[in-house]
């Protein structure tokens, strides 16, 4: 228990530091979030369609974004949209990727994006799909915000359900701070907006997430964000953790046994 204990504190060290270094490196981090095609309605297996994409930059707040619906004004599909779909998402895709190859030292902020099912490397993979050659973005070039808060506040920070009934921790996190989500979709309001060709209203509530991230973000930093941890979540520290600390810094426990040899000595001797 205690050495876990420990391990969370570097954990939660490291990952402070992490979040310093993004704000002392601010023009070059960016905060990234994305939409896809419904992980409800996908029976089949194959790869989930990707619909926009919002990258924002933590020191300006410029944002870029990539969405089937702008492609679909470039190319003159708007009115088209449902039949080239492929066409439309390729196009996208390889604006994205150019994007990121052109800024790959630059830290890149997310909410679990972090594997084929909805991540970095699921995107890659959809632009294979459609043929396209991605380019490759360095984990260590990747810091996953979800995972972040964990390590600084523990698991019990926020509810799975927020207080309004909307599933996940960003959702509670947001309300619990107060955090203007309009546009914001959740879960099956997502899959309802794809399968009604609703492109529009999904690069909207991307855009509204990535702003979201950013506020979540600047409290974090400044210590401010409101959230569920107790006590010792919140500093970092618990008992079992400060006595571990005892019995293993080899200078504090080397103390700890001279004053009880002295103390020993002296009741032998009998001055007390």
């Amino acid at each position: 228990m205690a050495s876990s204990e420990l391990v969370r504190i570097q954990q939660r060290k490291s990952n402070k530091k992490a979040i310093d270094k993004a704000y002392e490196n601010s023009y070059q981090s960016y905060l990234i979030h994305y939409s896809c095609e419904s992980f409800y309605d996908n029976t089949s297996g194959q790869s989930k369609r990707v619909t926009s994409i919002a990258v924002r930059n933590l020191a300006s707040a410029q944002t870029h974004s990539w969405s089937m619906h702008k492609s679909a004004e470039l190319m003159n599909l708007i009115d088209d949209m449902d039949n080239n779909l492929d066409k439309l998402e390729k196009h996208m895709l390889k604006d994205y990727f150019s994007f990121l190859e052109g800024h790959s030292a630059y830290l890149f902020i997310h909410w679990n994006m972090r594997d084929e099912a909805y991540g970095f490397q699921a995107i890659e993979h959809r632009y294979r799909v459609l043929k396209g050659k991605p380019f490759i973005l360095q984990d260590d070039r990747k810091l996953d915000l979800a995972r972040v808060l964990v390590a600084l506040y523990g698991r019990e920070y926020a509810p799975h359900t927020s207080p309004s009934g909307r599933r996940g921790r960003l959702m509670s996190i947001i309300e619990m701070n107060r955090i203007a989500d309009t546009d914001a979709l959740q879960g099956e309001e997502e899959a309802n907006a794809f399968k009604n060709g609703m492109y529009l209203e999904l690069h909207r509530s991307t855009l509204r997430k990535v702003d979201a991230f950013a506020n979540i973000l600047d409290r974090v930093h400044a210590g401010t964000l409101k959230t569920k941890a107790g006590f010792f979540d919140r500093y970092g520290i618990r008992p079992v953790a400060i006595i571990d600390v005892i019995k293993n810094h080899p200078v504090i426990s080397g103390a700890f046994f001279l004053i009880a040899s002295a103390t020993t000595v002296i009741k032998f001797l009998g001055v007390i």
